[in-house]
């Protein structure tokens, strides 16, 4: 029933404050609206924040329009304004996307959940761009139904509900949204996939959306697993403080789960992630570099080194002065 869109329960540990991160838009307004009508979800401290990105000229209007809602439903509402990194070459809709959730983190409380309206079609599109470039199972795993996230939690409540669902939602109990005209551009990867490919594809195959969400979650199950496999050898192999590897046994393993324990060893550490070449690079130059050779491999502000048959990873230094001397 479009009335009564159901909800997922959160496990006993998401107990803190709930946060909804409100756009104004169709998918937010109902996943607002919906969470407001639970007695028990407002009992933890619902309240909303709307991300002002200052990119559109309604910029302000659509801030006042989220404050004007949230107070009907009788949920806290604030705005928090970004100024997205458009120098940084990322793109418009990664610099804003980057902001928009660094500003979420931020409102965040430690313990609290962030509840975001992402959909089935969300996740469609999303295995597809992940398998466009090329993803593994942990990519393909595309956007996960709860996940860590700054000093809480990330609840995608409506994850497994198609958009014409939340239509039918938000008709049903006559809500009002803001439409974003930038969602009518194709340029954005992300929008050409929705206003272009993925309603071909339903031409001939009108469950592609909820197919590819499937295949989604059957991507995050195996690298759940492949995870644990990881962790367990990192365990055996890693030393006490987890920074070292091994070589030897390293070497020993097939390629494919070296690059995988590589990658996890790298994560588990807080580094940045491996880049693309980073596996090669270490396979090609410091695996069989001599014990003595101090071969090394740097990307964004880390570096791995193998000295004396082991592995390093840490956060790259600057050199030393040239005038420095030890005292």
């Amino acid at each position: 029933m479009p009335d009564r869109l159901p909800l997922p329960d959160l496990p006993p540990e998401c107990d803190g404050p709930l946060l909804a991160g409100f756009s104004g838009g169709l998918d937010s307004t109902v996943l607002l609206h919906r969470l407001a009508a639970e007695p028990a979800l407002r009992a933890r401290g619902l309240r909303a924040v709307h991300v002002h990105h200052g990119l559109q000229p309604q910029a302000d209007a659509w801030a006042a329009h989220c404050l004007e809602v949230a107070a009907a439903l009788g949920v806290p509402c604030e705005v928090r304004r970004v100024a997205p990194a458009l120098d940084a070459g990322l793109g418009l809709e990664a610099a804003a996307r980057e902001a928009r959730y660094a500003a979420l983190a931020a409102a965040l409380p430690r313990g609290g959940v962030l509840a975001t309206a992402h959909h089935q079609d969300d996740q469609a599109e999303t295995f597809l761009l992940r398998a466009l470039r090329a993803s593994g199972p942990e990519g393909l795993g595309a956007m996960r139904p709860l996940r860590r996230f700054g000093g809480g939690w990330h609840w995608r409540p409506l994850l497994q509900l198609p958009r014409q669902a939340l239509e039918a939602y938000a008709r049903a109990h006559g809500l009002g949204w803001i439409d974003d005209p930038s969602n009518a551009l194709a340029e954005a990867e992300r929008n050409f996939l929705r206003l272009e490919v993925l309603p071909l594809l339903r031409r001939r195959w009108p469950h592609a959306a909820a197919a590819l969400a499937r295949s989604a979650t059957l991507s995050a199950e195996a690298d759940a697993l492949l995870r644990a496999d990881d962790a367990a050898l990192l365990d055996q192999l890693a030393g006490d403080d987890g920074q070292v590897l091994p070589v030897e046994p390293l070497q020993a393993l097939p390629a494919a789960r070296r690059a995988r324990l590589l990658r996890a060893w790298i994560r588990g550490l807080g580094l940045p992630p491996l880049p693309a070449r980073g596996v090669e690079r270490i396979e090609r130059e410091l695996l069989p570099a001599r014990p003595d050779a101090g071969a090394r491999f740097a990307w964004s502000g880390a570096r791995v080194l193998r000295w004396r048959g082991l592995l390093h990873a840490d956060v790259e230094r600057a050199p030393l002065p040239a005038h420095w001397q030890a005292g």
